[in-house]
C-alpha cells in the first residue's frame, strides 16, 4: 500500500504529461491550419529523370528566417528516416508512414547548407537547407526544409543536382 500511492502519483503525472503534450500539438495545427493541405505528386514519369537520390534524417520545415519553429506541413510534420530525389521537375521527399512531398522546381528558392534547425546541432554545413515555396490557403510561403544526408558525398550531390533545376532568375546570368 505504501507503494502504490506514489505509483498512482507518477502515473497520474505521466498522463497529465502526455495529454499537455497532445493538446499543445493540436493547438500547433490549428494555429497553422493553412499549411493542412498536402501537395500534389506527380506521377513518376511526369517528374523528369532522375539527377540524384540519397538516404536523409529529415530535420524540420520550419518558416523562412524562423528557424525555431516547426511547421506542421503533412509529409514533414515529424522527424525522420527517409530519401530525398531531385528530378528534372522538382525535389521529392518520401518518409515512411507520411504522404510523400513534391517541391516543384519553379518553387525552389534556393538549396544550401545549415548547421543548426530547431533542435538538431552538427557541424558546419552538416544539414541540406532547402529554400521553397508552400502554397498554403493564406498565398504562398516562404519555408526552409532541413535534412541530413546519410551518406558521405550526398549532401553535395543533392545541392548540385538542385541547383541545376532552380529556374534562373531574370537578370542573371549562369
Amino acid at each position: 500500500m505504501e507503494r502504490l500511492i506514489p505509483g498512482l502519483l507518477v502515473t497520474a503525472l505521466a498522463v497529465l504529461i502526455l495529454l499537455a503534450m497532445v493538446w499543445a500539438w493540436r493547438g500547433r495545427r490549428r494555429r497553422q491550419s493553412a499549411f493542412a493541405a498536402p501537395a500534389e505528386v506527380p506521377a513518376v514519369e511526369a517528374r523528369g529523370a532522375e539527377l540524384a537520390r540519397a538516404s536523409v534524417l529529415y530535420v524540420a520545415t520550419t518558416k523562412a528566417g524562423e528557424p525555431l519553429e516547426r511547421l506542421t506541413i503533412p509529409g514533414l510534420a515529424f522527424r525522420a528516416r527517409g530519401e530525398a530525389a531531385v528530378y528534372e521537375r522538382g525535389v521529392l521527399i518520401s518518409l515512411p508512414g507520411e504522404p510523400e512531398t513534391f517541391v516543384p522546381r519553379d518553387a525552389v528558392r534556393s538549396i544550401g547548407t545549415s548547421t543548426w534547425a530547431i533542435d538538431r546541432v552538427v557541424e558546419t554545413g552538416g544539414l541540406v537547407r532547402l529554400d521553397w515555396t508552400y502554397p498554403s490557403t493564406d498565398g504562398p510561403a516562404e519555408v526552409e526544409s532541413y535534412l541530413r544526408a546519410t551518406e558521405l558525398g550526398d549532401a553535395r550531390r543533392l545541392i548540385d543536382a538542385a541547383n541545376s533545376i532552380i529556374p534562373q532568375q531574370e537578370g542573371t546570368s549562369s
